[in-house]
Order: structure tokens, then sequence, then C-alpha cells
């Protein structure tokens, strides 16, 4: 079979391929500086808003090689939101003696399953306009812990199986990332294997213990504490020819007097390549409990069918249909394009 393209490759190593640094002298230091922006046009059904085009997150990406085995990764957004805010996506100080080896410490991407860790804030990196449902980042409304800051121990390429695992410590449920709500760590481990060059497994699990006055996704405050866990599976196809992708997580709340509550969380991604363009669909859902101490119990689906156009490794045009229904909530369907690039 032929190798996957480079847009493949990319993918699958994250931004980090796109900006490995060169073998230096322990007393010499390289920075560099990335980005990524997008421009999106929306034109929906009368249950939505106005036909407008939008800015996306303009996303600025740096490493630096600080010493031998030292290395330093930064991503800040600029995006809209009633006036431009900054966010520090994340910021990690790496020691990575060999590649079965790697300690970070800082603010990480959740390793819950493929999507939260293959594609970044870059939408040009991820095959669809934007990300599954299951990993809307925590301020558009995100149901999962997207960032967690903390420490992370992971390495690749084990052993014929080609595995990976990935182990972070870090602040819980209602923390910020310079500060925890209480002295009780999240814990979240992964372990993949990498079966061929272009195919990927995996399985995941988090385990959180949120205080007592905690706010839910509601914004009201947990009348005791509540343990989150999750377990998680997905599957990575991108091949030369076909792309898929299948993540599950199943979120379970208890709080003590009040019985456990579970979420189920999915979407299952297929596209076709011919050359430089994709047609592609993908299937979003969300199932909560009836009730449920934390989340919003509102069941949530995303349909939609879409293309998309690889003009050079670090730019691509989509175009998407959907249609996401929400419990109590009328359909809404919508035709969204974007242009996507990095720089």
């Amino acid at each position: 079979m032929a190798n996957p393209p480079m847009r493949h490759i990319l993918r699958a190593a994250g931004i980090a391929a796109a900006v490995a640094l060169t073998s230096l002298p322990a007393t010499a230091q390289q920075t560099q500086i990335r980005g990524f922006s997008d421009v999106t046009y929306r034109a929906g059904s009368r249950n939505t808003a106005p036909n407008d085009f939008g800015l996306g997150q303009f996303d600025l990406y740096i490493t630096s090689k600080l010493a031998n085995n030292f290395h330093f990764l930064g991503e800040s957004v600029f995006e809209y939101d009633e006036g431009f805010l900054v966010d520090v996506e994340r910021v990690i100080i790496t020691w990575s003696p060999d590649s079965r080896l790697n300690v970070g410490a800082g603010k990480h991407h959740t390793p819950i399953g493929y999507w939260n860790n293959a594609y970044h804030h870059g939408a040009v990196l991820q095959p669809t306009i934007e990300r599954p449902l299951m990993f809307k980042f925590e301020d558009e409304g995100g149901v999962l812990p997207i960032h967690t800051t903390g420490l992370l121990l992971s390495g690749n390429d084990i052993g014929p199986a080609h595995l990976g695992y990935s182990f972070l410590v870090g602040n819980g449920i209602g923390s910020t990332p310079v500060a925890d709500n209480n002295p009780g760590k999240s814990v979240t481990a992964e372990i993949r294997s990498q079966l061929t060059s272009y195919l990927e497994v995996g399985v995941s699990g988090y385990d959180d213990l949120a205080s007592r006055g905690t706010l839910n996704m509601a914004g009201d405050s947990l009348p005791a504490a509540m343990r989150q866990r999750m377990l998680g599976a997905h599957i990575a196809l991108l091949g030369s020819h076909y792309e898929f992708i299948s993540e599950y997580q199943r979120v379970l709340n208890h709080m003590e007097g009040d019985g456990t509550h579970g979420t189920n969380a999915m979407y299952v991604y297929a596209g076709r390549r011919f050359g430089s363009f994709v047609p592609y669909l993908r299937y979003d859902r969300l199932d909560f409990a009836k009730v449920d101490p934390y989340f919003v119990p509102t069941d949530d689906q995303v349909s939609l069918v879409g293309a998309r156009y690889d003009f050079s490794a670090a730019g691509t045009v989509k175009l998407e249909g959907r249609e996401r229904k929400r419990e109590l909530d009328k359909s809404t369907k919508e035709i969204v394009a974007q242009i996507a690039i990095g720089f």
C-alpha cells in the first residue's frame, strides 16, 4: 500500500511534526513560531442565527529547544467573544530522553481518545470544520475535560505492537490552570497501539473527585462531593484512500445519596480521498441520564455531510451540510463553508 499522504502524517503527529527542531548543542536555543487561522461562513434555517461570516481562532504555536532533551511548547489562541480574548491553551515543559519516555509539566490536552490529541486548535489539521460534540472546548459548552494542568508521562513505539501510553495527574473539575479547588487530583491513563502506519486503536480512563460547592454545567453548586469516572475507546484509520475515526466515552457521575448517573458520548467519521479532494460523513451523539448532578441532561446529535479540498499541506477548504437535533428544541439545518490555513 502506498505511504499515507503528507497531510495524514501531519495530522497523526500533530503540530509538533511540522515544527520539529534539529539537534543543537546543549548551550544553544532555537525558538520557532507558527500559526493557524480560519474564516467561516454559515447559512442556516429559520431556527438558526442569521447568515454570517465569522473569524475562527487565531492560533500562535511556539516551540523551543531549551537544552539537550528539554523542550518548551506554548499555544495561545486569540478569539472573539464580545471583544477579542486571549486563551493560553497549552504550556508544556518537557524532558524527553527517549521516544519511549517523555515527562511534561504544564497545561495539556487531556489524553482521552484520539481527536483531542491528534487535532489541537488549528482547524486546518482536523478533517471537519468543527470538533465533534463530545470534544467541544470547555468554553464552548464541552462536556469532557479537554484540558488538564499537571504532570504527564508518555511514550511511543514500544515493542512489536508499537504501543504508546499517557499517564496524567493534574488539577480536576472546577480547577483553574493556576490552582486546584481541592487536594485530590484527577488521573488520566491511556494506552494505544499503532498497529500499522495508518491504523491506531486505544483505550483511556479518567477519574476525579469534585468538591462540594463546585459549579456544575448549569452554573449551580454541587450539594455534595461528586466522583466522575470515564472509560473510552477509539479507532483511527487514516490511509492514502480511506479515512475512518470513531470514539466512545462512558461518563459516570456519582454523588453520595444520589446514585450513579451514566452519560454516553460518541461520534463516527468516514471519508474517501480522491487526490486532494475528500468527501466525508460524520455523526455525533450525546445521551445523558435523565437526571444528573453535573451535566445539563439535554440529549444532542449532529449529522453532517461534507467535502474537503486540501489545496496545500497547510491549507484547506471545507463545505458541510448539517442537521442538529437537541432534546426539547427544534432541529436546525445549516450550510457551513470554511477556509483554514497554517503559516
